[in-house]
């Protein structure tokens, strides 16, 4: 199986090509100085492609925490595969540290509990999300071990907290269940297969995969390649007619589980999408088979953009 995008041009598949040539012009207006790469694909062809800052289709950047919403899809494969059995299995099963030797409630933390980021783990993201619970994580050795000592903040399933334990325990659990990696997984069951080119996500001291860190660039995808994603999941977990993850799953993942958010995607009333720090987006609207990618430098002070989705790419389609 190979991929590669349709070209088309917007007036073509019913959009305002007018509004889109204002994009630039307020780009400039605003001072976005760290945008790179607006694109848009619609019914299936790349109808909009615009680069900034010398980049261009082969320009690939760190992806953050859109990686969140990859690691979801690496769940489904493997409930598809029969490696999990199912997502209210406790994390216990799998990590030996987590089956209620250090906390009674470990053993109540399950699979659904760190895609929703309910496992009700201790967090504090710090000022400006910066982190130091996890700097002080990645200075010792078993990553692992240091998350389960962390005390609970609440019982699992009862609070949604945005955090970076669930996801590190769910790129844990997914290693497990497949024999080796997250990113293995992902590479041979959805890069490889979609034609995706990803440097090898970087792995903890005790052998997980990881990518959501200052500094990780070898989780770089091209824009191209970011849309990729959402159209996988516009077209109910197959591209082509070339399944990835299977359509119940894909469902599940983007139904409620808390306001906002699915199985590590966020929603909205048009449809949904993968966010990561500094601007990194992924917007998918099913209506009108639309889905569209805004990719930026991030840095400590950077932003993102959803004005550019709201006014202009989502204004577009007529």
């Amino acid at each position: 199986m190979s991929f590669e995008w349709q070209l088309s041009t917007p007036e073509a598949e019913g959009m305002d090509a007018k509004l889109l040539e204002q994009i630039d012009d307020y780009v400039k207006q605003k001072r976005y100085r760290l945008i790179n790469s607006v694109i848009i694909v619609k019914n299936g062809k790349l109808v909009y492609e615009r680069y900034f800052n010398k980049c261009n289709e082969n320009t690939r950047h760190s992806i953050k925490s859109v990686w969140k919403s990859i690691l979801a899809i690496a769940v489904g494969i493997c409930l598809d595969k029969g490696l999990i059995n199912n997502l209210d299995e406790p994390i216990g099963n799998y990590l030996p540290a987590f089956a209620g030797h250090n906390h009674h409630y470990h053993k109540l933390i399950t699979i659904r509990h760190l895609l929703t980021m309910s496992s009700g783990i201790y967090w504090n993201g710090g000022v400006h999300y910066h982190c130091p619970m996890m700097q002080q994580m990645m200075r010792t050795n078993d990553w692992l071990s240091h998350i389960a000592d962390i005390d609970m903040h609440s019982v699992p399933g009862m609070n949604f907290q945005y955090k970076e334990w669930d996801v590190m325990l769910l790129s844990a659990v997914i290693g497990k269940a497949y024999g080796s990696t997250a990113y293995d997984l992902i590479y041979h069951e959805m890069y490889k297969p979609l034609d995706i080119a990803s440097g090898i996500w970087p792995s903890s001291p005790c052998g997980f995969s990881y990518t959501v860190m200052k500094g990780e660039e070898q989780s770089d995808l091209s824009a191209r390649d970011m849309a990729k994603v959402g159209f996988l999941f516009l077209g109910d977990g197959s591209i082509n007619g070339n399944p990835i993850v299977s359509p119940a799953f894909v469902k599940q993942a983007i139904t409620p589980s808390y306001p906002s958010y699915g199985f590590l995607w966020w929603l909205s009333p048009a449809g949904y999408g993968c966010r990561g720090f500094g601007g990194q987006e992924v917007n998918v609207i099913p209506e009108h088979q639309f889905v569209s990618v805004i990719q930026a430098t991030p840095t400590p002070s950077s932003k993102s953009y959803p004005d550019i989705h709201d006014l202009f790419l989502s204004q577009a389609i007529k």
